[in-house]
């Protein structure tokens, strides 16, 4: 590792972090939406899926089988997978990339399932990360620090050299509550109440997009 880098082990969430999917869920949220008969305004759903999943159900009173109807059909790929589909932000590659080339290692930690890999594979990515946690391990969802504190254990990953990286507070809280430094980035304009994420946030790193993380941290 070279002595830029401020860390050692980057451990990314996938919706929105590293790949731009958040239209595609919430193309297939406000589609179930429509059929439950729900009244809904896209962006307010938006605004709501990015604080978590959870929020947007009990922000628009979902029941329990149309939130699994939603994630199920979010989760569809290939052929059948609603627009607009899910693709990598422009600097994704390069960041993964240089996270190797500094001597680093990057792992994942998604609440998404198995599909994960279908996308990372589509756009040659699943070679950047040592390993994954995805839903398939069943482990409490963020901000519980179980999967963060078992990809650790199983790699040997020592706390001051790792950070958690996401999008949603609750993401860098999962990091935070194991013990490591947690990251917001890729952060949407306002939550529903109106506020800036950046102004509430309680991470160790802010940053617009992958390359200012990139900067900050030394990666690039």
């Amino acid at each position: 590792m070279t002595g830029d880098m401020k860390y050692k082990n980057y451990i990314w969430d996938f919706d929105g972090t590293l790949y731009d999917s958040y239209p595609h869920v919430c193309a297939c949220c406000c589609q179930v939406l429509a059929e439950e008969g729900i009244p809904f305004e896209r962006e307010d759903v938006m605004r709501h899926l990015l604080v978590s999943f959870g929020d947007m159900k009990r922000h628009t009173g979902m029941s329990d089988e149309a939130y699994r109807r939603f994630v199920d059909r979010s989760h569809i790929v290939g052929d059948g997978e609603i627009e607009p589909v899910a693709v990598p932000f422009d600097d994704c590659e390069a960041v993964l990339r240089a996270v190797i080339e500094g001597g680093g290692r990057n792992f994942m930690y998604t609440h998404r399932n198995e599909t994960v890999y279908y996308y990372l594979e589509k756009y040659g990515m699943k070679r950047y990360f040592a390993d994954f946690v995805t839903s398939e391990e069943g482990f409490p969802s963020k901000p519980a620090p179980n999967a963060v504190l078992a990809l650790m254990e199983r790699n040997g990953l020592l706390p001051e050299e790792t950070i958690m990286v996401g999008d949603r507070e609750i993401d860098g809280l999962s990091g935070q509550a194991a013990g490591i430094a947690g990251a917001l980035v890729n952060y949407p304009p306002a939550l529903p109440d109106g506020r800036s994420p950046a102004e509430v946030s309680r991470m160790d790193v802010i940053a617009a997009d992958l390359s200012d993380f990139a900067r900050q941290t030394g990666i690039f």
